[in-house]
């Protein structure tokens, strides 16, 4: 029985160099600070400060399309910020998957640049963390930024 242990194990160590494997290069991963959701023409689009963008019918959707189209790896879990349109506080719960519960929340309306946005509300602090939000929660706004 000892012997049939071992050329299992044998056998399962072995499969393992033979497994195909795609290489993950670190210089490609994409340092996102900020993802940014809103609805437009009934589809959810997800945008970040480091430029990449994805829409679709769903949350999932519009992450998939996003990846798709990105030239580096995209994870939100190193996002600190998730800015949100009031089109689309509703679509927060399907997005909390895929993000930290430090993650903080705010209101935003589209008016400037993320990143500014970003440095804005870094600066102050401002957020509601996601683990604290509920659906009757205020998020904290931030103002249209140059």
């Amino acid at each position: 029985m000892r012997i049939f242990r071992l050329i299992l194990y044998a056998l399962i160590l072995t499969s393992l160099f033979f497994a195909p494997l795609q290489p993950m290069k670190i210089a490609n991963l994409e340092p996102i600070q900020a993802v940014w959701i809103y609805q437009a023409d009934g589809r959810v689009v997800l945008e970040t400060d480091t430029d990449d963008k994805g829409s679709g019918v769903t949350v999932e959707e519009a992450l998939a399309d996003m990846r798709e189209k990105s030239a580096g790896i995209i994870y939100l879990d190193t996002a600190q910020y998730l800015l949100v349109s009031a089109s689309a506080k509703n679509q927060i719960p399907s997005l909390r998957a895929y993000l930290k519960k430090t993650v903080r929340l705010c209101h935003w309306d589209g008016q400037g640049d993320i990143s500014e946005a970003v440095k804005y509300a870094d600066a102050r602090k401002m957020g509601l963390r996601l683990r604290e939000w509920n659906e009757g929660s205020k998020l904290p706004e931030l103002p249209p930024v140059k």
